[in-house]
């Protein structure tokens, strides 16, 4: 038989087709016969409970859950069965490599909670190893709130070693939290060596956007800013990074610092100032301890006198020249202060003759400046007062403070310009009208280790702050009333470490 080439082809799928059917049917027919020829085996199944849908945990706090894995083939023989992971996801976060967070591995959630305020999403993670096959549980959400909000920093010392401790206030709760190792329970990369130094917060205090600063100082690990939500830190944030001499050492520390005005502040270390304002971008450069007409830097006594800031003319005292120096802002450097003028006796500003024993700047009566000196040929104590104008208001001798020569910490009173002095467990008030000073606490056993006021701590600003030590910290407010009257306590937090310094940590 003859065929064409197109009546070829057609044969030709016919006969593709005809074999694609058989084959079809022959795996149909295959199957059929098989079935039931398998042995299907039952696996061990994980459902767990005992997991809320929901919780809602302060940062730092402890959380518990307690699951029951409910295996359904399990003869509980082999304790090391089952492997865990708890995962926290934060579903704000796009990069899945940054959103995970593994939070525990253990059957059991057991830990103090150190994720950064958010809403998370847990999934709870059970392998059984006899298996291989991983169960994951229905997930469920953990709300975390900031409890470091608002509130007291107490820097301070435990067995040698610095601390930093929180009173945190928090909005719409009552009493405040008590946060020992704050860094710690808050999850911060930042740990503190050697003794403690130094902690300071203020407003805006890089040339960046960044709006508040958190200082926090120790004698090994030097000056950090820490995150001003979560605590958190990286080794940049080293104050030395802020700095614009490259030599600085990463661990730089500072003694002290001072801020008079937001983006504006002072550094003290070692006998040098350094000085950083914002608007004006300056950041802190060489020390600032130098007089125009003279080429040497002189040793900066420990003390700053803001004055105003930038608004104003800071004061710094020459150590080893025994002399009061005004300071210009703007030009970043130091000038003899203008002729003495005020009432009564007059001190020379150029030539006191005395050590400089404390110095502060004070809100109490439109702003007022106030020094402690000690008479190099007398021995003798006398308190100098002197307003932004540079007027001295009041230069006379501290008479009838008990101790005063053992005095350890200052702090003068907003409202009444009284002075506070410690020695020991005893806190004295001195009142320069009568000249006299008056016992206002005896703490007994407890060592007097802090006292100050901060007038950015909004409803506390005119608060005396004492910190006081036995076998723990505590830390008190008291208000003072006029004309020598008791103090009155008004808050007390016990529990916290030996305190060495304290900030507001305002909002």
């Amino acid at each position: 038989m003859n065929l064409n080439l197109k009546q070829k082809m057609i044969m030709l799928k016919n006969i593709k087709a005809q074999t694609v059917l058989l084959a079809l049917l022959f795996l149909s027919v295959s199957c059929s016969d098989d079935i039931g020829n398998y042995n299907y085996k039952n696996i061990n199944e994980i459902k767990a409970t005992g997991i809320e849908k929901t919780y809602t945990v302060y940062s730092g706090d402890h959380l518990k859950i307690i699951p029951n894995l409910n295996p359904t083939l399990d003869d509980g023989n082999d304790p090391n069965r089952y492997t865990y992971e708890w995962s926290a996801v934060d579903p704000l976060i796009i990069n899945p490599l940054l959103a995970k967070t593994v939070i525990a591995k253990t059957k059991n959630l057991d830990i103090d909670l150190k994720l950064a305020p958010a809403k998370y999403t847990i999934y709870y993670f059970v392998k059984d190893n006899a298996t291989g096959v991983t169960w994951q549980q229905e997930p469920f959400t953990l709300t975390v709130i900031s409890s470091i909000y608002e509130g007291w920093l107490a820097l301070g010392d435990v067995d040698g070693k610095a601390r930093l401790d929180m009173v945190s206030i928090l909005p719409n709760v009552a009493e405040p939290k008590i946060i020992t190792d704050v860094l710690e329970k808050s999850g911060s990369d930042l740990k503190l060596s050697g003794k403690a130094v130094n902690v300071y917060c203020f407003k805006n205090p890089l040339l960046t956007t960044l709006m508040y600063g958190i200082y926090v100082t120790a004698s090994e690990s030097g000056t950090s800013r820490i995150d001003q939500d979560s605590f958190g830190w990286t080794p940049t944030q080293n104050i030395a990074y802020e700095m614009v001499d490259g030599s600085i050492p990463r661990n730089f520390g500072v003694d002290f610092m001072k801020s008079a005005l937001q983006s504006e502040n002072f550094l003290y270390s070692k006998g040098n100032i350094y000085y950083f304002l914002r608007p004006m971008q300056i950041g802190y450069s060489l020390p600032q301890n130098k007089v125009d007409i003279e080429t040497k830097p002189f040793y900066a006594a420990p003390f700053i006198a803001e004055n105003g800031g930038s608004t104003g003319s800071p004061v710094f005292y020459d150590r080893d020249g025994h002399r009061f120096l005004r300071y210009i802002c703007v030009s970043g450097i130091c000038s003899k202060m203008p002729q003495a003028v005020g009432t009564g006796t007059i001190l020379d500003w150029s030539n006191t003759n005395s050590d400089l024993v404390y110095m502060t700047t004070t809100p109490f009566n439109g702003y007022e400046n106030f020094a402690v000196l000690k008479n190099i040929s007398t021995g003798k104590y006398n308190l100098l007062r002197f307003n932004m104008g540079f007027v001295q208001t009041y230069y006379k001798e501290i008479l009838n403070a008990p101790d005063f020569d053992k005095a350890t910490h200052f702090a003068v009173s907003p409202d009444s310009g009284y002075l506070f002095y410690t020695v020991g467990s005893k806190l004295y008030e001195y009142d320069n009208g009568t000249q006299s000073a008056k016992l206002m606490l005896d703490k007994g056993a407890e060592e007097i280790t802090y006292i100050g006021f901060h007038a950015n701590s909004k409803t506390f600003a005119n608060k005396l702050v004492v910190g006081s030590y036995s076998t723990t910290g505590t830390l008190e407010l008291y208000t003072v009333p006029p004309v020598n009257g008791a103090l009155v306590l008004t808050n007390s937090y016990t529990g916290l470490c030996k305190i060495v310094d304290v900030a507001f940590r305002a909002r």
